[in-house]
């Protein structure tokens, strides 16, 4: 087999795949070796898939930090703690290291960034202050759920769901 046919074609599935989706390197990494397994790139393409993620990396094409945090503003925007977040990054092949380092540079940006993201959250599943039905026991344990399953801390979970109110909120979103 020809290792430059194999290499252009390996790259070319590179670019193909990172056109479409965002990744990180160990992401593309997986990607790429799952596509050669048992074809004819597979020869020498462990040499040559570390050989292309290193040229993209220093092209600047894949960038863990830059990927991370784009992930990190991401999931705040849905409703997630920094736990889960740090979790889900593990997940897509950043590193532990840099996975802390993003997620440390965002919460020493703003302190309430993630009472901010709980606040999204129970806007956006209408509970706590935004609640539009009476609270009983069930309904208040399924809110604390809610916000567990997100990540949060019991002490967020309280101070969101029973003691800010909607002016407060208001304040708190006007000033993060």
């Amino acid at each position: 087999m020809d290792k430059n046919k194999n290499y252009t074609e390996i790259e070319s599935k590179a670019l193909w795949y990172l056109q479409r989706y965002a990744s990180s390197s160990n992401n593309l990494r997986q990607y790429l070796r799952r596509k050669t397994k048992d074809t004819h790139l597979n020869y020498g393409s462990h040499e040559i898939i570390e050989k292309i993620i290193r040229s993209f990396e220093s092209q600047n094409i894949l960038n863990d930090k830059i990927f991370s945090e784009s992930k990190i503003r991401s999931y705040l925007n849905k409703g997630w703690a920094f736990k889960k977040i740090n979790n889900k990054l593990l997940e897509l092949g950043i590193s532990k290291d840099l996975a802390s380092e993003c997620i440390s540079e965002f919460a020493n940006s703003n302190d309430d960034v993630e009472l901010i993201s709980a606040i999204k959250l129970a806007k956006k599943r209408s509970i706590g202050p935004f609640r539009k039905s009476e609270l009983t026991d069930k309904l208040k344990m399924k809110e604390y759920g809610i916000l567990s399953r997100a990540g949060f801390s019991y002490s967020l979970c309280k101070k969101v769901l029973n003691e800010l109110n909607l002016e407060e909120i208001d304040l708190i979103n006007n000033e993060g």
